[in-house]
Protein backbone atom coordinates (compact mmCIF):
# COMPACT_ATOMS: atom_id res chain seq x y z
CA UNK A 1 0.00 0.00 0.00
CA UNK A 2 1.33 3.48 -0.88
CA UNK A 3 0.07 6.38 1.27
CA UNK A 4 0.29 10.06 0.27
CA UNK A 5 -0.30 12.56 3.09
CA UNK A 6 -0.52 16.32 2.54
CA UNK A 7 -1.34 18.64 5.42
CA UNK A 8 -3.11 21.17 3.20
CA UNK A 9 -4.95 18.46 1.29
CA UNK A 10 -6.96 17.05 4.17
CA UNK A 11 -7.45 13.30 4.42
CA UNK A 12 -4.56 11.08 3.28
CA UNK A 13 -5.02 9.62 -0.19
CA UNK A 14 -4.40 5.89 -0.70
CA UNK A 15 -3.21 4.17 -3.86
CA UNK A 16 -3.31 0.38 -3.88
CA UNK A 17 -0.41 -0.99 -5.97
CA UNK A 18 -1.82 -4.07 -7.81
CA UNK A 19 0.23 -7.19 -8.32
CA UNK A 20 1.48 -8.34 -11.74
CA UNK A 21 3.74 -6.60 -14.23
CA UNK A 22 0.93 -5.37 -16.51
CA UNK A 23 -1.05 -3.97 -13.61
CA UNK A 24 2.05 -2.32 -12.13
CA UNK A 25 2.61 -0.49 -15.42
CA UNK A 26 -0.98 0.72 -15.45
CA UNK A 27 -0.80 1.75 -11.81
CA UNK A 28 2.39 3.73 -12.34
CA UNK A 29 0.87 5.57 -15.29
CA UNK A 30 -2.24 6.47 -13.26
CA UNK A 31 -0.10 7.49 -10.30
CA UNK A 32 2.07 9.69 -12.52
CA UNK A 33 -0.99 11.42 -13.98
CA UNK A 34 -2.53 12.03 -10.56
CA UNK A 35 0.66 13.34 -9.01
CA UNK A 36 1.29 15.68 -11.94
CA UNK A 37 -1.97 17.41 -11.00
CA UNK A 38 -1.03 17.45 -7.29
CA UNK A 39 2.31 19.09 -8.13
CA UNK A 40 0.64 22.28 -9.34
CA UNK A 41 -1.60 22.63 -6.29
CA UNK A 42 0.71 21.36 -3.55
CA UNK A 43 4.41 22.22 -3.98
CA UNK A 44 5.34 21.31 -0.38
CA UNK A 45 6.85 17.88 0.42
CA UNK A 46 4.67 14.76 0.39
CA UNK A 47 5.25 11.62 2.45
CA UNK A 48 5.40 8.27 0.65
CA UNK A 49 5.31 4.89 2.38
CA UNK A 50 6.11 1.65 0.58
CA UNK A 51 6.25 -1.95 1.76
CA UNK A 52 9.88 -2.95 2.18
CA UNK A 53 9.36 -5.78 -0.31
CA UNK A 54 7.66 -3.62 -2.94
CA UNK A 55 8.55 -4.41 -6.54
CA UNK A 56 8.64 -0.68 -7.30
CA UNK A 57 12.13 0.73 -7.92
CA UNK A 58 11.07 4.21 -6.81
CA UNK A 59 12.17 3.61 -3.22
CA UNK A 60 14.42 0.99 -1.66
CA UNK A 61 13.07 1.49 1.88
CA UNK A 62 9.85 2.03 3.74
CA UNK A 63 9.75 5.81 3.74
CA UNK A 64 10.63 8.56 1.28
CA UNK A 65 10.03 12.32 1.40
CA UNK A 66 9.77 14.13 -1.93
CA UNK A 67 7.59 16.54 -3.90
CA UNK A 68 4.76 15.53 -6.16
CA UNK A 69 6.58 16.86 -9.22
CA UNK A 70 9.77 14.91 -8.48
CA UNK A 71 7.79 11.72 -7.88
CA UNK A 72 5.97 12.27 -11.17
CA UNK A 73 9.35 12.52 -12.91
CA UNK A 74 10.56 9.36 -11.19
CA UNK A 75 7.38 7.54 -12.17
CA UNK A 76 7.88 8.64 -15.78
CA UNK A 77 11.44 7.26 -15.72
CA UNK A 78 10.13 4.01 -14.24
CA UNK A 79 7.45 3.66 -16.90
CA UNK A 80 9.94 4.41 -19.68
CA UNK A 81 12.37 1.88 -18.27
CA UNK A 82 9.70 -0.84 -18.14
CA UNK A 83 8.38 -0.07 -21.62
CA UNK A 84 11.91 -0.09 -23.07
CA UNK A 85 13.06 -3.17 -21.20
CA UNK A 86 13.49 -6.72 -22.34
CA UNK A 87 13.71 -9.13 -19.49
CA UNK A 88 14.28 -6.25 -17.05
CA UNK A 89 17.21 -4.68 -18.93
CA UNK A 90 16.89 -0.95 -19.69
CA UNK A 91 17.78 0.15 -23.25
CA UNK A 92 20.19 2.94 -22.24
CA UNK A 93 21.36 4.08 -18.80
CA UNK A 94 20.09 7.50 -17.74
CA UNK A 95 23.70 8.63 -17.27
CA UNK A 96 24.16 8.80 -21.05
CA UNK A 97 20.89 10.67 -21.73
CA UNK A 98 20.31 14.43 -21.65
CA UNK A 99 16.78 15.84 -21.99
CA UNK A 100 16.49 19.39 -23.35
CA UNK A 101 13.77 22.05 -23.14
CA UNK A 102 12.72 21.55 -26.77
CA UNK A 103 11.38 18.00 -26.34
CA UNK A 104 14.67 16.60 -27.54
CA UNK A 105 17.04 14.03 -26.12
CA UNK A 106 20.79 13.52 -26.57
CA UNK A 107 22.39 10.09 -26.38
CA UNK A 108 26.12 10.17 -25.65
CA UNK A 109 27.53 6.80 -26.69
CA UNK A 110 30.93 7.37 -25.06
CA UNK A 111 30.27 4.82 -22.30
CA UNK A 112 28.07 2.40 -24.29
CA UNK A 113 30.09 -0.75 -24.91
CA UNK A 114 27.60 -2.45 -27.26
CA UNK A 115 28.09 -4.33 -30.49
CA UNK A 116 26.40 -2.85 -33.56
CA UNK A 117 23.44 -5.26 -33.55
CA UNK A 118 22.75 -4.87 -29.83
CA UNK A 119 22.93 -1.08 -30.15
CA UNK A 120 20.50 -1.10 -33.08
CA UNK A 121 18.01 -3.20 -31.12
CA UNK A 122 18.22 -0.94 -28.08
CA UNK A 123 17.97 2.22 -30.17
CA UNK A 124 14.92 0.84 -32.01
CA UNK A 125 13.09 0.23 -28.73
CA UNK A 126 14.17 3.59 -27.31
CA UNK A 127 12.87 5.44 -30.39
CA UNK A 128 9.47 3.80 -29.87
CA UNK A 129 9.37 4.92 -26.24
CA UNK A 130 10.55 8.46 -26.94
CA UNK A 131 8.03 8.86 -29.76
CA UNK A 132 5.22 7.79 -27.40
CA UNK A 133 6.48 10.33 -24.84
CA UNK A 134 6.25 13.16 -27.36
CA UNK A 135 9.97 13.59 -27.97
CA UNK A 136 10.71 15.36 -31.23
CA UNK A 137 14.43 15.27 -31.93
CA UNK A 138 17.14 12.75 -31.07
CA UNK A 139 20.79 13.78 -31.03
CA UNK A 140 23.32 10.96 -31.15
CA UNK A 141 26.92 11.79 -30.21
CA UNK A 142 29.35 9.15 -31.42
CA UNK A 143 33.06 9.36 -30.53
CA UNK A 144 35.65 7.89 -32.86
CA UNK A 145 36.05 4.78 -30.71
CA UNK A 146 32.31 4.01 -31.17
CA UNK A 147 32.25 4.61 -34.92
CA UNK A 148 31.04 1.03 -35.47
CA UNK A 149 27.63 2.23 -34.18
CA UNK A 150 27.13 4.75 -37.00
CA UNK A 151 25.81 2.25 -39.58
CA UNK A 152 23.21 1.02 -37.08
CA UNK A 153 22.00 4.58 -36.53
CA UNK A 154 21.81 5.51 -40.22
CA UNK A 155 19.83 2.33 -40.93
CA UNK A 156 17.18 3.69 -38.51
CA UNK A 157 16.92 7.04 -40.27
CA UNK A 158 19.63 9.05 -38.51
CA UNK A 159 21.73 11.43 -40.60
CA UNK A 160 24.92 13.38 -39.96
CA UNK A 161 24.49 16.81 -38.39
CA UNK A 162 28.11 17.80 -37.88
CA UNK A 163 31.49 16.37 -37.05
CA UNK A 164 34.61 17.52 -35.25
CA UNK A 165 37.93 16.00 -34.31
CA UNK A 166 37.12 13.04 -32.07
CA UNK A 167 33.36 12.70 -32.62
CA UNK A 168 30.38 13.19 -34.91
CA UNK A 169 26.74 14.01 -34.20
CA UNK A 170 23.78 12.38 -35.94
CA UNK A 171 20.13 13.40 -35.62
CA UNK A 172 16.66 12.01 -36.20
CA UNK A 173 13.41 14.00 -36.31
CA UNK A 174 10.53 11.93 -34.91
CA UNK A 175 7.30 13.78 -35.94
CA UNK A 176 5.86 13.21 -39.41
CA UNK A 177 6.68 16.79 -40.37
CA UNK A 178 9.60 18.67 -41.84
CA UNK A 179 12.54 18.62 -39.43
CA UNK A 180 12.88 21.66 -37.18
CA UNK A 181 16.31 20.68 -35.89
CA UNK A 182 18.95 23.41 -36.37
CA UNK A 183 21.38 23.31 -39.25
CA UNK A 184 25.00 22.36 -38.61
CA UNK A 185 27.45 25.20 -37.89
CA UNK A 186 27.34 27.55 -40.87
CA UNK A 187 30.04 30.16 -40.22
CA UNK A 188 33.70 30.43 -39.41
CA UNK A 189 34.93 33.62 -37.71
CA UNK A 190 38.21 35.29 -38.58
CA UNK A 191 40.10 38.33 -37.30
CA UNK A 192 42.64 40.74 -38.76
CA UNK A 193 44.84 42.80 -36.42
CA UNK A 194 45.36 46.47 -37.26
CA UNK A 195 48.43 47.60 -35.30
CA UNK A 196 50.24 50.92 -35.73
CA UNK A 197 53.77 51.66 -34.53
CA UNK A 198 53.60 53.84 -31.38
CA UNK A 199 56.23 56.28 -32.70
CA UNK A 200 56.16 56.21 -36.50
CA UNK A 201 52.49 55.37 -37.11
CA UNK A 202 53.48 52.69 -39.62
CA UNK A 203 51.30 49.62 -40.00
CA UNK A 204 52.34 46.13 -38.89
CA UNK A 205 52.15 43.66 -41.80
CA UNK A 206 53.18 40.08 -42.55
CA UNK A 207 53.84 37.92 -45.58
CA UNK A 208 52.61 34.33 -45.41
CA UNK A 209 54.51 31.23 -46.56
CA UNK A 210 51.52 29.61 -48.28
CA UNK A 211 48.01 30.35 -49.52
CA UNK A 212 46.49 32.93 -51.89
CA UNK A 213 48.24 35.88 -50.21
CA UNK A 214 51.63 34.18 -50.51
CA UNK A 215 51.05 33.54 -54.22
CA UNK A 216 50.49 37.27 -54.74
CA UNK A 217 53.39 38.23 -52.42
CA UNK A 218 50.88 40.33 -50.51
CA UNK A 219 51.63 42.28 -47.36
CA UNK A 220 48.63 41.82 -45.06
CA UNK A 221 47.50 42.23 -41.50
CA UNK A 222 48.18 39.35 -39.10
CA UNK A 223 45.03 37.25 -39.43
CA UNK A 224 43.54 33.97 -38.25
CA UNK A 225 40.42 32.08 -37.23
CA UNK A 226 38.77 32.11 -33.82
CA UNK A 227 39.15 28.93 -31.82
CA UNK A 228 36.03 27.26 -30.35
CA UNK A 229 34.60 29.26 -27.41
CA UNK A 230 37.01 32.14 -28.10
CA UNK A 231 35.85 35.76 -28.21
CA UNK A 232 36.82 37.94 -31.17
CA UNK A 233 39.03 40.16 -29.02
CA UNK A 234 40.75 37.13 -27.48
CA UNK A 235 41.43 35.70 -30.93
CA UNK A 236 43.02 38.98 -32.07
CA UNK A 237 45.40 39.05 -29.09
CA UNK A 238 46.34 35.40 -29.62
CA UNK A 239 46.86 35.66 -33.38
CA UNK A 240 49.10 38.71 -33.06
CA UNK A 241 51.25 36.94 -30.49
CA UNK A 242 51.46 33.77 -32.59
CA UNK A 243 52.36 35.46 -35.88
CA UNK A 244 54.63 38.29 -34.69
CA UNK A 245 55.51 37.61 -31.04
CA UNK A 246 53.91 40.90 -29.93
CA UNK A 247 51.59 41.45 -26.98
CA UNK A 248 48.67 43.85 -27.36
CA UNK A 249 45.34 45.13 -26.08
CA UNK A 250 42.18 45.44 -28.19
CA UNK A 251 40.88 48.96 -28.84
CA UNK A 252 37.92 48.50 -31.16
CA UNK A 253 36.38 46.61 -34.06
CA UNK A 254 36.81 48.85 -37.09
CA UNK A 255 34.53 46.94 -39.48
CA UNK A 256 33.61 43.41 -40.54
CA UNK A 257 32.53 41.63 -43.69
CA UNK A 258 30.51 38.51 -44.44
CA UNK A 259 31.20 36.15 -47.34
CA UNK A 260 29.77 32.84 -48.52
CA UNK A 261 30.91 29.74 -50.37
CA UNK A 262 34.02 29.04 -48.33
CA UNK A 263 35.49 25.72 -47.18
CA UNK A 264 32.83 22.97 -47.41
CA UNK A 265 30.25 25.63 -48.25
CA UNK A 266 30.62 27.52 -44.99
CA UNK A 267 30.15 31.26 -44.71
CA UNK A 268 32.79 33.53 -43.23
CA UNK A 269 32.72 36.51 -40.88
CA UNK A 270 35.93 38.56 -40.83
CA UNK A 271 36.52 41.29 -38.23
CA UNK A 272 39.15 44.03 -38.51
CA UNK A 273 40.30 44.58 -34.92
CA UNK A 274 42.38 47.63 -34.03
CA UNK A 275 44.94 46.82 -31.33
CA UNK A 276 47.46 48.82 -29.31
CA UNK A 277 50.81 47.35 -28.35
CA UNK A 278 51.39 46.69 -24.67
CA UNK A 279 52.90 49.57 -22.71
CA UNK A 280 56.22 47.72 -22.30
CA UNK A 281 57.01 48.36 -25.96
CA UNK A 282 56.38 52.10 -25.60
CA UNK A 283 58.65 52.21 -22.56
CA UNK A 284 61.31 50.32 -24.50
CA UNK A 285 61.16 52.78 -27.39
CA UNK A 286 61.67 55.67 -24.98
CA UNK A 287 64.77 53.90 -23.72
CA UNK A 288 66.08 53.41 -27.26
CA UNK A 289 65.10 49.75 -27.74
CA UNK A 290 63.45 48.73 -31.01
CA UNK A 291 60.37 46.53 -31.12
CA UNK A 292 61.49 43.00 -32.01
CA UNK A 293 59.27 41.13 -34.46
CA UNK A 294 59.36 37.32 -34.26
CA UNK A 295 57.61 35.81 -37.31
CA UNK A 296 55.85 32.51 -36.70
CA UNK A 297 58.14 29.86 -38.16
CA UNK A 298 55.41 27.56 -39.51
CA UNK A 299 53.29 30.16 -41.32
CA UNK A 300 54.93 33.59 -41.61
CA UNK A 301 57.69 34.38 -44.11
CA UNK A 302 58.36 37.93 -42.91
CA UNK A 303 56.97 40.70 -40.68
CA UNK A 304 57.60 44.43 -40.98
CA UNK A 305 56.29 47.97 -40.51
CA UNK A 306 55.23 49.84 -43.68
CA UNK A 307 53.48 53.12 -44.47
CA UNK A 308 49.75 52.55 -44.45
CA UNK A 309 49.45 54.19 -47.89
CA UNK A 310 51.83 51.56 -49.28
CA UNK A 311 49.64 48.87 -47.77
CA UNK A 312 46.47 50.31 -49.30
CA UNK A 313 48.04 50.87 -52.73
CA UNK A 314 48.96 47.22 -53.33
CA UNK A 315 47.50 46.23 -56.70
CA UNK A 316 45.30 43.42 -55.39
CA UNK A 317 43.47 45.86 -53.10
CA UNK A 318 43.00 48.48 -55.81
CA UNK A 319 41.29 45.90 -58.02
CA UNK A 320 38.61 45.18 -55.41
CA UNK A 321 35.73 47.55 -54.53
CA UNK A 322 35.19 45.50 -51.37
CA UNK A 323 38.74 45.92 -50.10
CA UNK A 324 38.91 49.55 -51.18
CA UNK A 325 35.97 50.17 -48.85
CA UNK A 326 37.53 48.14 -46.04
CA UNK A 327 40.92 49.81 -46.43
CA UNK A 328 39.26 53.22 -46.28
CA UNK A 329 37.97 52.29 -42.81
CA UNK A 330 41.42 51.01 -41.86
CA UNK A 331 43.07 54.25 -43.00
CA UNK A 332 40.70 56.40 -40.95
CA UNK A 333 41.22 54.23 -37.87
CA UNK A 334 45.01 54.46 -38.26
CA UNK A 335 44.88 58.23 -38.60
CA UNK A 336 42.79 58.46 -35.43
CA UNK A 337 45.53 56.48 -33.71
CA UNK A 338 48.24 58.90 -34.88
CA UNK A 339 46.10 61.86 -33.79
CA UNK A 340 45.55 60.19 -30.38
CA UNK A 341 41.80 60.21 -30.91
CA UNK A 342 39.63 57.69 -29.12
CA UNK A 343 37.97 54.68 -30.78
CA UNK A 344 34.96 55.24 -33.00
CA UNK A 345 34.17 51.63 -33.89
CA UNK A 346 32.74 48.82 -31.77
CA UNK A 347 34.25 48.06 -28.37
CA UNK A 348 33.97 44.84 -26.38
CA UNK A 349 32.19 44.63 -23.03
CA UNK A 350 32.09 41.34 -21.15
CA UNK A 351 28.99 41.35 -18.94
CA UNK A 352 27.30 38.81 -16.62
CA UNK A 353 24.29 37.06 -18.12
CA UNK A 354 22.38 37.40 -14.85
CA UNK A 355 19.63 34.81 -15.12
CA UNK A 356 22.18 31.99 -15.34
CA UNK A 357 25.88 31.66 -14.49
CA UNK A 358 28.51 32.98 -16.87
CA UNK A 359 29.08 36.04 -19.02
CA UNK A 360 28.99 37.03 -22.69
CA UNK A 361 30.84 39.65 -24.69
CA UNK A 362 28.75 42.32 -26.37
CA UNK A 363 30.23 44.64 -29.02
CA UNK A 364 28.74 48.11 -28.91
CA UNK A 365 29.48 51.47 -30.57
CA UNK A 366 32.24 53.24 -28.66
CA UNK A 367 29.94 56.15 -27.83
CA UNK A 368 27.27 53.83 -26.36
CA UNK A 369 25.98 54.68 -22.89
CA UNK A 370 25.76 50.98 -21.93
Amino acid sequence: MATISQADFGQPQHFQMPHGLAMRRRSLLLLQSSLSCFAFAFPSPLQFYFPSGSASRLSSGRHMTTTASSFSSAASTEVSARMASDGGEVSFPESCLTHDLYSGITVDTESLDFCADDFKDRLTRAISVWRSEGKRGIWLKVPTKRSHLIASATSLGFDFQHGEAGFCVLTKWLPETESRLPHPPTHQVGVGCLVCHPMTGKMLVVQEKSGPAAKRKLWKMPTGLCDPSEDISEAAVRELMEETGLDCEVDEIVCFRQSHGGLFGRSDLFFVVKCSLASKYVEGLKEGREIELVPQEEEILDADWIDIEDYINQSVWKESPLYKEMNGKILRAARRDVASEGPQGFIAKNLPIGWRPGSNTIYVPSNSKL
